[in-house]
């Protein structure tokens, strides 16, 4: 350790430390790391002021304000969910009287109506659990899109859903297929090997599942040696269906492209990994006429969900 801090002239400390910002540590962090942040939401409160604004100036402030803060931590660290309910406390007190804590009874609809989109009848407030699922999503983005990144092969700590959204959010257009997971990755018709050929995949090791690669598979029909255990006759059927496809299938000297699905640039977008999440959901048809009108808005409990009325 003396080496490197006179090699790189930098000072030494233990963990857990601050980081850009950021707590790290070579442990679980501690609640105490992440009460600062906590702390950080509830000082922007405007305090006195609070009870001269209206319930939607209220909701501009939770959305835009409060909302906005624990963004740049969610990018970077897998929170646990205490911290999520501990900031949604403090931005459902706020919204309906003003202040940091309040009693049992002062919400008027469900907080988990409140955080849904607005075209799907809540108020647009952020789910911060779903989106912390989202901004994790881009750090997958990038070490597929741009494998030569130095921490790319890394395991990436990121929620189950994320992987799991973002496995059914990519379609690849093979090239060299470097960069394309045989048995996991959308490249075959849009679809992975797991939809294709269920009873075939399951026959594949687990850490072969996770690091053979299009051109890996190609040569010489690896993909075949892949399969580990006695197929049964549905299983065979897959198996030369696969063949036929397999058989018309070339590679060339481009890259791989992935696609990011939801949106037309096929670009990944945390917006659209966020609405993702909602998919769906039943939409409130109105919601134009009641959010993109010019009039001022007033917030009144209607039909169980808040709803907007034009003065």
């Amino acid at each position: 350790m003396e080496a490197v801090s006179s090699t790189l002239q930098c000072t030494t400390s233990s963990f857990p430390t601050t980081y850009l910002g950021l707590p790290i540590s070579d442990k679980k962090l501690r609640k105490c790391d992440l009460l600062s942040w906590i702390e950080k939401i509830a000082n922007k409160l405007p305090g006195w002021k609070a009870s001269l604004m209206t319930l939607a100036g209220r909701a501009v402030l939770v959305r835009f304000v409060l909302t906005a803060i624990p963004v740049y931590l969610l990018v970077a660290i897998k929170v646990p969910k205490w911290f999520i309910r501990a900031i949604d406390k403090i931005r459902r007190s706020f919204l309906w009287k003003g202040r940091k804590d309040i009693n049992g009874g002062s919400c008027l609809v469900a907080w988990e109506k409140v955080r849904r989109p607005i075209d799907l009848g809540g108020l647009g407030i952020h789910n911060l659990e779903i989106m912390g699922w989202a901004l994790q999503m881009r750090w997958l983005w990038i070490e597929k899109a741009k494998p030569d990144r130095p921490w790319a092969g890394l395991e990436v700590p990121v929620h189950p859903n994320t992987s799991v959204m973002f496995a059914i959010s990519i379609v690849t257009t093979v090239g060299n297929g470097q960069n394309t997971l045989f048995w996991t990755d959308r490249w075959l018709h849009g679809c992975c090997l797991e939809d294709l050929a269920p009873n075939i995949f399951s026959c594949v090791p687990l850490k072969l599942r996770r690091t053979r690669t299009v051109f890996e598979a190609m040569q010489d029909h690896t993909w075949v040696r892949d399969i580990r255990s006695a197929l049964g006759s549905r299983g065979l059927v897959e198996y030369l269906e696969l063949w036929d496809s397999m058989a018309g299938f070339v590679l060339n000297t481009t890259d791989d492209i992935h696609h990011w699905k939801f949106e037309a640039s096929g670009i990944y977008s945390t917006r659209s990994a966020y609405r993702n999440f909602f998919a769906g959901s039943i939409t409130f048809e109105p919601w134009k006429r009641l959010w993109k009108s010019w009039a001022p808005l007033v917030f009144s409990r209607v039909n169980f969900g808040l709803k907007s009325c034009n003065l």
